[in-house]
């Protein structure tokens, strides 16, 4: 849930703009930058082993200039041409970006213990969180001990006691698609933060998108991934200017301004949800289940605190995946047809489903497996850095090498999912080709990378897994999802451009409607929410 997009480069602007990297004027800041990194290029030259191939660059700044806002669709062009695996140098980062499942699996699975770690992340994880994100620590003790609680509490065997947070969720959704059609994207994003902060808290449910307690929330995912950029700041690659006083560096003011705010978030709402669990037995949540075990996982309440914030602000990714999903629905009618199908033969048409149900819903499954091959919400997932110099297929790749997965590009190889690889077609995984087959061995059954890759693959997936499964079934109980009207009542043909919205990256937003199948689902979803006490 955490594996949002966080490469982005826009070198040219940080160079040339307003007061520049540091405070300065941009001038000063221009011809400067060009003789520290001329200084440091002459002087920190390595002995140029064997690198992958790769685009030329020039000096000083490598292949920054080449880089666009969709480096995904420039990687896999650059695939084309130089190969599985392509070397490029970012100023005098090395990178390395992964565009086949064989080369990603090679390194960031088997060689596990080699690529684990992260870039420093100087402003997002030194200073902005204290060390304390889980997401962008290195690969060090603390990250172990962390990784070790989230997976106790988020385990396969484990997210079945979130079925009932869900299924309230799941069944609010529906009431808001009911009122309020035209205002989708807002319910879908409701659903998933509320439901996370259910799970991790024990809060009662959002009532709106603009809730008070979610504004701070939605604060600290922007600014989070704003500052995990490569590009955000100099200091990510000139380490030395972390130093320089926070008058001259607006970035750094304003990270160790927020970070205290954010630390006090956590713990505020950690400590809530540690008073339930001890005052009204509470034990069902993500922070009781940990506070219950510190002494085990030997964590501190603060690491505790933002460990479970850090899973808490994992619900974009969520709602845009559902936003994918209405998206394939409406281009692809037919899938919606056969989807439905199956959950009329399997729920029936008396009662909305339920978390039983989607064990039996195998159409559904392979749907939601789909989905997040077409069109992963981080199409270059979280960045890997090498602890150690390694050579592969005769290349060198030195320690600190910067390693990507072109998750969009490895989605999307047509040698593994087939020459229709760029279309939804949900039925690809229900008759497996020899390819699939191991590409489904090598994905832990995925069946996509869009979760990520060995001892970071993303924690919360079967939490987020079910919650989806659980939304889409519902939605295509009781509505069709059909395309938007223009002015004349004709229906628009929408597309698949995609935008990135920072925190994800999502469809174009488009007006689609959700038609009640038949008069009697209103009935019958007032019955349950009488049930349910909502």
């Amino acid at each position: 849930m955490t594996n949002t997009t966080i490469l982005h480069y826009l070198p040219n602007a940080q160079l040339t703009s307003g007061w520049g990297f540091i405070g300065l004027p941009s001038i000063w800041v221009s011809w400067s930058a060009v003789f520290v990194l001329g200084v440091w290029s002459l002087f920190s030259r390595n002995d140029q082993d064997t690198h992958p191939p790769g685009p030329a660059g020039l000096p000083l700044i490598g292949n920054v200039h080449q880089m666009t806002h969709d480096a995904w669709n420039k990687f896999t062009e650059w695939k084309a041409i130089y190969g599985p695996i392509v070397h490029l140098r970012l100023f005098r980062q090395n990178v390395v970006v992964l565009n086949t499942l064989q080369v990603a699996v090679d390194l960031l699975d088997k060689r596990a213990a080699k690529y684990s770690s992260r870039p420093r992340f100087v402003v997002a994880c030194q200073m902005l969180t204290e060390g304390y994100f889980f997401v962008f620590q290195g690969y060090s003790d603390l990250w172990r001990r962390m990784r070790r609680a989230a997976h106790e509490s988020l385990h396969k065997g484990a997210v079945h006691q979130f079925h009932a947070i869900q299924t309230t969720e799941a069944t609010m959704l529906l009431q808001d698609l009911l009122l309020s059609p035209e205002n989708w994207e807002k319910h879908l994003s409701r659903t998933s933060a509320s439901t996370l902060l259910s799970a991790c808290y024990g809060t009662p449910p959002l009532k709106s998108i603009d809730d008070r307690q979610l504004e701070l929330l939605n604060t600290f995912t922007r600014k989070i991934v704003r500052a995990g950029y490569v590009d955000a700041y100099a200091v990510e690659c000139m380490p030395f200017l972390r130093h320089i006083p926070t008058w001259l560096a607006p970035w750094k003011k304003d990270a160790l301004e927020w970070a205290p705010r954010f630390t006090k978030l956590f713990e505020d709402l950690f400590t809530q949800a540690r008073n339930r669990a001890v005052n009204e037995d509470r034990t069902e949540t993500i922070s009781a289940m940990i506070y219950e075990n510190e002494k085990k996982y030997n964590l501190t309440p603060q690491e505790t605190a933002w460990l479970v914030g850090t899973i808490a602000s994992g619900y974009e990714t969520i709602s845009g995946t559902m936003s994918w999903w209405a998206l394939a629905m409406v281009l692809n009618p037919d899938v919606q047809k056969m989807a439905q199908a199956e959950i009329d033969a399997v729920v029936g048409r008396d009662r909305l489903p339920t978390m039983d149900d989607v064990d039996k819903l195998v159409y559904l499954q392979a749907m939601l497996k789909e989905v997040l091959r077409w069109h992963p919400v981080g199409p270059l997932g979280m960045q890997h850095t090498s602890s150690e110099d390694d050579h592969y297929e005769g290349y060198f790749i030195p320690k600190g090498t910067i390693c990507i997965a072109n998750v969009w590009a490895i989605n999307r190889d047509p040698d593994i999912w087939g020459p229709d690889a760029d279309k939804f077609n949900p039925a690809r995984y229900l008759q497996l080709n020899d390819a699939l087959v191991a590409a489904m061995a090598d994905t832990k059954d995925e069946g996509h990378v869009t979760y990520g890759f060995g001892r970071r693959i993303c924690v919360g997936r079967h939490l987020a897994r079910d919650t989806l499964l659980l939304n889409m079934a519902s939605i295509l109980w009781m509505f069709d999802v059909k395309p938007p009207l223009d002015s004349a009542g004709t229906p628009i043909e929408c597309v698949e451009d995609s935008v990135d919205h920072g925190l994800v990256v999502r469809p174009q937003e488009y007006q689609h409607r959700f038609v009640p199948r038949n008069p009697d689902v209103v009935d019958i979803l007032q019955s349950s929410k009488e049930l349910l006490g909502i």
